[in-house]
C-alpha cells in the first residue's frame, strides 16, 4: 500500500505506524487483515471474493477469540477486519471488544449498510480507529455498483452519524472504468464531510472481476489520475490517501515529487515497508483461518492459524524472497526501484506466477 500524504506531505510516521514497526522488528509481523466472513449481502461486481457469500468452514467464535488473543499476545497493534461484510457476524461486535482489551488498534471494512446507532455506539465504545467504507460514486452509480437499490443514500446516512460521533471515516473505492470519472467526486464528497482518510485500489480481475472486459484502467488514465491525486496531497493535505494493489505509484510519486521537495524520507519509509509490502510486516488470514502473504492472494496459502503460528509463517521462504525482491523477474526484476517497490505480486501471481512482472507498473509502457 502506497501512503501518498504521510510519504510526501507530514514527513512522519504516525504512532500506529511507528508500534507497527517496532511489532515487525521483533515477530515478522506488524499488522494483519482479517476476512473475518466471506458473507456479504451486496453484489458487487468487482469483489475480489466472488461468489463464496456463505459460511464455509469460517472461524467460529471461540477460535476468533483465539486468534485476536494470540494477535494481542504477540504484540501485533493493528487489525483490520474485513469481509465479506464484517458485521454479517453475529460476535464481530464482541471481537472489537477484546481487541479494545488487549491494546489492539482496529479498523473496521463494511459498507455501512447494517449500521444503526446502537452499533454506532459500540463502534465508539470499542475505540475503532476508523471505519472504513465503500462509496462507488454519485448515488445512481454506487447503488448499480453494489447491486442494491437505495444502498448510497443509507451509506451517507450512517456515515454522517460516525462523523457526528467522532468515529474517523475511510472512504473505500476501486479504480475501474465504471468508476474511474467517479474518483474526483468520492473525494470531493469525502472532503465536504470531513472524510479523513482514501483509499483507492486498483482492479484485480479475480472473483467477481475474473474475466471482466475492459473494467481495468489503462496506464495512460491511471498516470492522470496519478497528478490529480499529487495535487490532492498538497492542497488538500489533511486526508490521507492511499492506494492499494498498485505500488508502482510510489515510484512514480517519488519521481513527481523529488523535483519539489526532499523525498529522503519517504525512500527511507519505502525501503523498509516497500510498496509492496509482503513479507514487510503485514500478513492476511482469510475467513477459515488461512494465513496468506497477501489479503488478495486468497488461493496462496502459507499456513493456517489453526495450527500454525503466524511468526513461522511470516518467514516461509517465498514470503521472505519476495520480501527480499530475490528471484523477480522481467521488468521488476531489472527495476532500480524493486527493493522499494517489487510491483504486485498479487496481479503476478493471477498472470501464473507470482514471481513475474507486474504488467500495470506505472513506469514501463505504454
Amino acid at each position: 500500500m502506497v501512503h501518498l500524504r504521510s510519504l510526501f506531505q507530514t514527513a512522519q510516521m504516525d504512532k500506529v505506524e511507528s508500534r507497527c514497526r517496532k511489532a515487525f522488528d521483533a515477530y515478522g509481523v506488524s499488522s494483519i487483515l482479517w476476512n473475518v466472513t466471506y458473507e456479504c449481502g451486496l453484489k458487487c461486481k468487482h469483489c475480489y471474493i466472488g461468489e463464496t457469500t456463505k459460511k464455509q468452514n469460517e472461524l467460529n467464535t471461540d477460535q476468533a477469540k483465539t486468534l485476536v488473543k494470540q494477535i494481542g499476545d504477540m504484540g501485533v497493534p493493528l487489525l483490520f477486519m474485513t469481509g465479506g461484510e464484517p458485521l454479517m457476524r453475529k460476535d464481530t461486535l464482541n471481537l472489537l471488544a477484546l481487541c479494545k482489551e488487549y491494546g489492539i488498534t482496529t479498523v473496521l471494512s463494511s459498507n455501512g449498510l447494517l449500521l444503526d446507532s446502537e452499533k454506532i455506539a459500540e463502534l465508539k465504545r470499542y475505540n475503532v480507529h476508523f471505519l472504513a467504507v465503500s462509496l462507488y460514486g454519485s448515488q445512481a452509480r454506487h447503488d448499480e455498483t453494489v447491486g442494491i437499490e437505495g444502498a448510497y443514500n443509507k451509506l451517507m446516512k450512517n456515515v454522517k452519524e460516525c462523523i457526528d460521533n467522532d468515529i474517523n471515516i475511510c472512504f473505500k473505492t476501486v479504480v475501474s472504468s465504471y468508476t474511474y470519472d467517479m474518483i474526483p467526486k468520492i473525494v470531493d464528497k469525502g472532503m465536504e464531510l470531513g472524510v479523513k482518510s482514501f483509499y483507492l485500489c486498483d482492479l484485480l480481475e479475480t472473483g467477481r472481476a475474473k474475466g471482466a472486459d475492459n473494467w481495468a484502467v489503462p496506464k495512460e488514465k491511471w498516470r492522470e489520475l496519478a497528478q490529480y491525486l499529487f495535487s490532492k496531497v498538497i492542497v488538500d493535505g489533511d486526508a490521507e490517501i492511499d492506494l492499494g494493489a498498485c505500488p508502482s505509484m510510489a515510484t512514480l510519486a517519488l519521481e513527481h515529487f523529488q523535483k519539489t521537495r526532499d523525498v529522503t524520507h519517504a525512500i527511507e519509509r519505502l525501503g523498509h515497508l516497500s510498496a509492496c509490502p509482503i513479507g514487510r510486516g503485514p500478513m492476511g488470514i482469510s475467513a477459515k483461518g488461512d494465513i496468506l502473504p497477501c489479503i488478495f492472494l486468497q488461493q496462496f496459502s502459507v499456513g493456517n492459524v489453526l495450527k500454525d503460528d503466524l511468526r513461522t509463517a511470516a518467514f516461509h521462504p517465498t514470503v521472505q524472497a519476495i520480501a527480499q525482491k530475490n528471484g523477480l523477474k522481467g521488468a521488476c526484476g531489472a527495476c532500480q526501484y524493486k527493493m522499494l517497490c517489487g510491483g504486485c505480486r498479487a496481479k503476478a501471481y493471477l498472470e501464473g506466477d507470482i514471481f513475474g512482472e507486474d504488467k500495470t507498473c506505472m513506469l514501463t509502457k505504454p
